[in-house]
């Protein structure tokens, strides 16, 4: 009993005067939880950025993307870049085009020649409504990871700087009762937020 006392007095112990992942150290279970809650507030905080993008900001005139197939919108916290999915992808697929390429060439350019390297970049991808909510949920994340895999691979983007979140058939753009719609809302939309944002 004596042995099994002992034991139990190490183990609250190294409880104790255990460290958290920062380095800090914990006392107590007061401070673990002011930790986690200072923690879970950054969390949300960040993220409340990423849901709340403004994509109906004024277009931007770029003159290096004039003549492209590149939108580009923003406000005073956010550049947004927006190709026509039917130009970086064919129907139903999730392999970048060559015409895609030429575009997201020229966006990448532009990004790093505003950015200098500075501020975190959402790609956000966007279906249309023909098949399931699920179906076009996967589909909008893949399109969005091919971007992103792109952005690393070919224009030189850190990945931790680079995220992907799809919208699916969300925020359609247009009506997808009819053709023209359908590819209005079929898109890939890369927010650029200006200044830093820890995800």
């Amino acid at each position: 009993m004596k042995n099994l006392t002992i034991l139990f007095v190490l183990i609250l112990s190294g409880f104790t005067f255990a460290c958290s992942e920062s380095g800090k150290r914990i006392e107590n279970a007061d401070s673990v939880a002011e930790m986690a809650t200072n923690d879970t507030a950054v969390l949300y905080r960040d993220e409340a950025v990423w849901e709340n993008i403004d994509f109906d900001a004024p277009v931007v005139n770029v003159p290096d993307l004039a003549g492209s197939d590149v939108t580009v919108r923003g406000n005073d916290s956010v550049t947004i870049y927006q190709a026509s999915q039917d130009i970086l992808f064919d129907v139903d697929k999730a392999e970048i085009k060559e015409s895609g390429k030429a575009s997201l060439q020229k966006i990448a350019a532009n990004i790093k020649e505003r950015t200098q390297g500075e501020g975190m970049i959402r790609v956000f991808g966007f279906t249309d409504s023909t098949a399931s909510k699920e179906y076009n949920m996967e589909l909008g994340k893949e399109r969005a990871k091919a971007v992103e895999d792109w952005m690393t691979s070919n224009a030189g983007f850190e990945g931790d700087r680079i995220k992907v979140i799809s919208k699916g058939q969300q925020d359609p753009i247009a009506t997808n009762k009819t053709a023209e719609g359908r590819q209005q809302n079929r898109r890939v939309e890369i927010v650029v937020l200006k200044g830093q944002a820890n995800d």
